[in-house]
């Protein structure tokens, strides 16, 4: 059992079964705490304004209708800088991924990860999270 509070989180991806089950998955993670779900960048965007607490981490699709991953990541980087962003994708082209950190994504994993990846990349995510918020 960690001595820490658990990592805020909110899922961002337009495949309702794909993040319906990634939020089970999440759920058994005693260290995670899902707060939201959302279809899409601009629902993620509507939810954070009201949101209280937000979400340490975010785990967000690339590829979604409205806003998708990149641009959302833009918005989020500007809008709430605290949070930190885990792409999630089907695509992993190095290029691709170096140009999702250099517009602020804190992490990227491909949709067929593990578990114990998924909870590594958060973890990671949220430990710079959590010193930005120490600051």
């Amino acid at each position: 059992m960690s001595t820490y509070p658990p990592v805020r989180l909110a899922i961002a991806d337009d495949h309702i079964l794909f993040r319906k089950g990634l939020r089970a998955l999440l759920g058994s993670f005693s260290e995670v705490e899902v707060l939201f779900e959302a279809g899409d960048g601009q629902e993620l965007l509507e939810r954070l304004d009201g949101q209280d607490p937000r979400p340490d981490v975010i785990l967000m699709d690339l590829q979604m209708p409205v806003l998708d991953g990149l641009q959302t990541t833009r918005l989020l980087r500007a809008q709430y800088p605290r949070i930190r962003v885990v792409i999630i994708s089907m695509h992993d082209e190095p290029e691709l991924i170096d140009s999702l950190k250099m517009e602020g994504a804190h992490g990227y994993l491909l949709k067929n990860a593990s578990p114990e990846e998924m909870r590594n990349a958060i973890r990671d995510a949220a430990g710079h999270a959590l010193a930005s918020a120490k600051q």
